[in-house]
């Protein structure tokens, strides 16, 4: 974990930093006619030109993908006291497929292009902001359930219930390469800091690291008694892979491509319950010096951040969700997460740090309180 740690806190001050705030749910929710299968938020060069937004990309099983403008990231804490939760309207409506969409994925690039994975057995590119679809990719021949664009956004990685994994060239939308990765429906796919490599998670229990030139399988991992792999990604500096597994665990792996993997750190608390669903995970590091999370949903519906290096359980997310939460994911240079819920509940909740009232009256914990609304 000394890498890890190193990369993450750098450029901490020596002595110990300040408590962070506690993340409350924003008074803001975006909602889906059907369950919420992917939130991403968009990297930041793509709101470049505006501080104060993010945009926020979530997928369902109603077959749209919505995108959210949340532009009032730095409500005060006076304007948390004053705000009622409320219903905001997407700003795009990206709409084609004819079957639910399982996974949405951002460009790295600066242009707001969106790819989707969806039960029709294809996937598709889309501008964000024209809400035309680009490209359609089709190959697959069965659900096609993860995405992820690689660091140059000129290929798309795609896994699939027909156990394979597939790489796209986005220009022509053609398939470079069919990877005969897994024996059971694949979960997850992740591309590595330099692209090199991807790796793919399945339900066969297994943890795949793959040449992206080649098509070679450099490692297989797999966990004690081999549990379903719900959703794997890559850390951000690509020298660690988390897994979580129908176990209700997440694991860390170091990706050392010699010698046996072995597990580098575990998580897990009676909160964390996911034994039926793929529900992602990511991390939450872009305020190192005070706060280096992982972040996952729970088929209790609250949301767990574990402290990276601890492994304690930093906060719990809890009283906003009505229903199992599928799915998770965090800003990459601000402390935003967007999460969204199953069936009974279909919305996609924000949260951010809530400071406590300048006057004082109010503790920390009172104030989160009374922002868990609705």
């Amino acid at each position: 974990m000394t890498s890890l740690k190193r990369e993450l806190d750098q450029a901490a001050d020596d002595g110990e930093a300040s408590k962070p705030a506690p993340f409350a749910c924003m008074p803001q929710f975006g909602e889906h006619k059907r369950a919420v299968s992917s939130v991403k938020l968009a990297p930041a060069r793509i709101t470049k030109d505006r501080e104060d937004a993010a945009l926020c990309a979530s997928a369902s099983a109603d077959g749209n993908v919505k995108i959210w403008d949340l532009a009032n990231t730095s409500l005060s804490s006076q304007s948390w006291e004053k705000r009622s939760p409320y219903s905001i309207q997407p700003v795009s409506t990206l709409s084609g497929h004819s079957r639910g969409i399982n996974d949405v994925a951002w460009s790295k690039s600066s242009d707001p292009f969106v790819a989707t994975a969806s039960d029709d057995k294809t996937l598709r590119l889309w501008d964000a902001q024209t809400e035309d679809a680009l490209i359609e990719f089709r190959g697959h021949d069965n659900f096609v359930f993860c995405t992820e664009f690689n660091p140059q956004s000129n290929l798309l990685a795609s896994g699939s219930f027909d156990e394979t994994v597939k790489l796209w060239d986005i220009r022509s939308g053609e398939c470079v390469s069919t990877l005969p990765a897994h024996s059971d429906p694949v979960t997850a796919v992740s591309f590595n800091r330099d692209g090199t490599c991807v790796v793919s998670a399945s339900h066969d229990g297994l943890i795949r690291i793959w040449d992206v030139c080649t098509g070679e399988c450099l490692k297989t991992i797999f966990a004690a008694g081999n549990p379903p792999v719900s959703h794997v990604t890559y850390s951000p500096n690509g020298k660690y892979v988390l897994a979580g597994t129908l176990d209700s665990q997440l694991r860390l792996w170091p990706m050392t491509l010699s010698g046996k993997a072995k597990c580098s750190k575990t998580y897990g608390t009676p909160m964390h319950q996911n034994t039926k669903y793929c529900i992602s995970s990511t991390f939450l590091v872009s305020k190192p010096k005070s706060r280096q999370c992982i972040v996952t949903g729970s088929e209790t519906g609250d949301i767990i951040l574990y402290d990276i290096q601890s492994r304690k359980v930093h906060q719990v997310l809890d009283k906003m969700h009505r229903d199992v939460v599928l799915a998770i994911d965090a800003h990459d240079t601000k402390e935003i997460i967007a999460s969204g819920g199953m069936s009974k509940d279909r919305k996609i909740r924000f949260w951010c740090p809530k400071e406590p009232s300048t006057n004082g009256s109010d503790d920390v914990e009172n104030s989160t309180k009374r922002s868990r609304l609705g």
